[in-house]
């Protein structure tokens, strides 16, 4: 079944904000990224990412996921203390965000779910 999405980048003057409304995979998620990746390869900018309420990946995406950032990142040299925020719509999407920060403590940058924004700009910026 294909998946039924949308999302909007927004280029902000100190972070880059994606907003993500719908049924993902994580094909489709590598494909923004893949996006974000062209457009800063080494990571400039931290990122921002709004989760819509009905916002769904398959726990089972996880490690694709992370693994395709990977292989995407492996030639760039990110920069040392990037960060990524991701606001989740409520406690429970945080909590399989959270699932997802555990899974990606790999990547070369840190990752944490919020489910306040301006706690999520206030750790992207401290």
């Amino acid at each position: 079944m294909p998946s039924s999405f949308s999302y909007e980048i927004h280029q902000k003057e100190q972070y880059v904000e994606v907003h993500a409304c719908g049924s993902f995979t994580h094909w489709d998620l590598l494909k923004i990224i893949h996006q974000l990746h062209k457009d800063d390869p080494k990571k400039e900018k931290p990122d921002l990412w709004v989760l819509d309420r009905n916002f769904e990946l398959s726990l089972y995406s996880f490690p694709p996921l992370v693994q395709g950032i990977l292989s995407l990142i492996a030639r760039c040299a990110i920069r040392k203390g990037c960060r990524s925020a991701i606001l989740a719509a409520d406690e429970f999407q945080k909590a399989k965000v959270d699932l997802y920060c555990t899974e990606a403590a790999e990547l070369p940058y840190e990752i944490q779910s919020f489910t306040s924004r301006s706690q999520a700009l206030d750790w992207l910026f401290n």
